[in-house]
């Protein structure tokens, strides 16, 4: 068992590792097995799966990496996936186990004080459980781990139930109501399998920019945090002709211009100037949650809202509020130099085959290596760039360097300033 969790926690999750220590250090108390030994199979384990992880994602990734201790990095020490929100410490034995679990949560409670050998499967469960409370930002996926030996403790208890209905009208009675809450969890199950359907915003945004944009042969779309933590993965990037990042580097509005995103998806459209980005689509999510009385008579008025209605048992009104809005933009071509201009203290303008560009490069070389080159025949719409290059600075040809925003033109006018001097004191106040 060691070598699996070993290779699971190094390879897929780290958390797996976590488990893995608690229950080794669990098993040495009550002197189950071997410590060095045991250590030794881990050790060997893992040089083997760090050995087969890392080259492989590092040539994915186009760098030395290993994922899941960038993870435990980024998670444990660091602390910033509480960037993503944060619950009290006792959320997890609160919120999370009573929702996974339903009636199999107080079943394994009562077991547990009720079994020696129930508490010590669980004690490492608990002990794990306590460990990620510690972190501020939770998630159910870091503990799902714990769910099947809380469900076998959780059946100790059903077991013992049985046998105990034949022997007195009291177990009788106790098994009526386990068949109750085993009823009660069935239909719990249905109505929050109905409800998460609708708290995928991202993953819907996303599916719905293919189906009105699906006869568009060019699409490059942004995605936010927030849209990517309610769904947009990769499953739902379905073009192979258009392009998707998640960069998260791209914060600013210049940065996306920069980026000549055509469209973007964000839980924050007032980040965006509506004279750049229009809004074309917007998906709802869950807002609140209220039960239908059985004498109230539905009305279908007020906000967006979702019916689910289990059986004619149960019936939940869903208030659904806008989660996610897809951008479109709708800037010129000299808004996109402009974005540049105000980025960048220096940017010259070139074309790859020119051969005075490849001059003015080397002249600049002599003052600074640190510029930022925009090659136009490279880009798409290059003509649309050189009108607004001339629209800005007055001049067609390339190269074009500016600095500051001011335009000093090509190779001639930069060689003119060279040999007065005033070329190598321009790059000494940028």
């Amino acid at each position: 068992m060691s070598q699996y969790l070993t290779f699971a926690g190094i390879v897929f999750r780290f958390e797996v590792g976590i488990l893995l220590v608690i229950l080794m250090f669990t098993e040495w108390i009550f002197s189950r097995f071997h410590l060095i030994s045991i250590v030794k199979t881990i050790t060997a384990t893992a040089l083997l799966s760090l050995i087969t992880t890392v080259p492989l994602d590092s040539y994915f990734w186009n760098q030395l990496l290993w994922p899941e201790g960038m993870v435990f990095y980024f998670n444990a020490i660091l602390n910033k996936s509480s960037e993503w929100g944060t619950l009290p410490f006792y959320a997890y034995f609160t919120n999370f186990l009573p929702r996974l679990l339903l009636i199999s949560y107080p079943l394994m409670i009562v077991a547990f004080a009720r079994d020696t050998r129930v508490r010590r499967i669980l004690c490492p469960m608990i002990l794990y459980t306590l460990v990620f409370s510690l972190v501020p930002h939770k998630e159910w996926r870091f503990i799902i781990y714990t769910v099947p030996v809380f469900t076998a403790a959780a059946a100790t208890q059903v077991n013992a139930l049985l046998i105990y209905q034949r022997r007195s009208s009291a177990g009788r009675f106790g098994l009526l109501l386990l068949t109750g809450g085993i009823l009660a969890s069935f239909f719990a199950s249905l109505i929050m399998f109905q409800i998460s359907s609708l708290n995928y915003p991202g993953g819907q945004a996303l599916k719905s920019l293919h189906v009105i944009n699906e006869s568009t042969p060019f699409i490059s779309v942004h995605m936010d945090a927030e849209t990517a933590m309610t769904g947009a993965s990769l499953f739902g990037q379905t073009n192979t002709d258009w392009k998707y990042s998640k960069n998260e580097k791209d914060a600013t509005e210049e940065d996306f211009i920069e980026a000549r995103y055509t469209h973007i998806l964000t839980a924050n459209p007032e980040k965006f100037n509506s004279s750049l980005f229009e809004t074309v689509h917007v998906t709802y999510g869950i807002g609140n949650i209220q039960l239908i009385l059985p004498n109230k008579v539905y009305q279908d008025t007020g906000p967006k809202k979702e019916i689910i209605n289990l059986f004619g048992i149960v019936r939940l009104e869903v208030a659904l509020t806008p989660k996610i809005y897809t951008l479109r933009a709708i800037y010129s071509q000299k808004t996109w130099v402009q974005a540049l201009l105000r980025k960048y203290p220096v940017i010259l303008f070139s074309k790859t085959y020119c051969p005075y560009c490849k001059r003015a490069k080397q002249l600049i070389a002599k003052y600074s290596n640190s510029i930022k080159i925009i090659e136009v025949d490279l880009e798409e719409n290059s003509r649309d760039i050189q009108l607004a290059l001339h629209s800005i600075s007055g001049q067609y040809t390339f190269p074009n360097l500016f600095i500051h925003g001011q335009s000093f033109g090509g190779f001639d006018n930069l060689s003119e300033l060279d040999r007065q001097g005033k070329l190598s004191k321009l790059f000494l106040e940028q």
